[in-house]
């Protein structure tokens, strides 16, 4: 058995072919760490918007209980007979 040597056409189209194999391995791994990176990102968007609308829930029924106690005071005054004290300014 005769081993041959190698030229240095070979050793750089090895060299070539194992940097190839590196980058390979790299770009799958990206792509796991980019999807795990999405996913934690998705989850922290949907926890954002979920306290975004407990937030806004909890100020609607908060207008609400004060709307609600607005109307009690107009409803009392109207039936006073009076529904205004005659200024031009409106309520919210």
């Amino acid at each position: 058995m005769r081993i041959s040597r190698s030229t240095l056409d070979d050793v750089k189209e090895r060299f070539e072919m194992k940097m190839k194999e590196k980058l390979q391995k790299k770009n799958e791994y990206d792509i796991e760490e980019k999807m795990k990176e999405l996913k934690e990102e998705e989850e922290k968007l949907k926890e954002y918007r979920k306290q975004k609308r407990k937030e806004k829930r909890q100020q609607q029924q908060q207008q609400k209980k004060s709307n609600d106690q607005d109307d009690g005071d107009d409803q009392m005054a109207s039936m006073m007979g009076f529904a205004s004290f005659g200024s031009t300014s409106k309520k919210k």
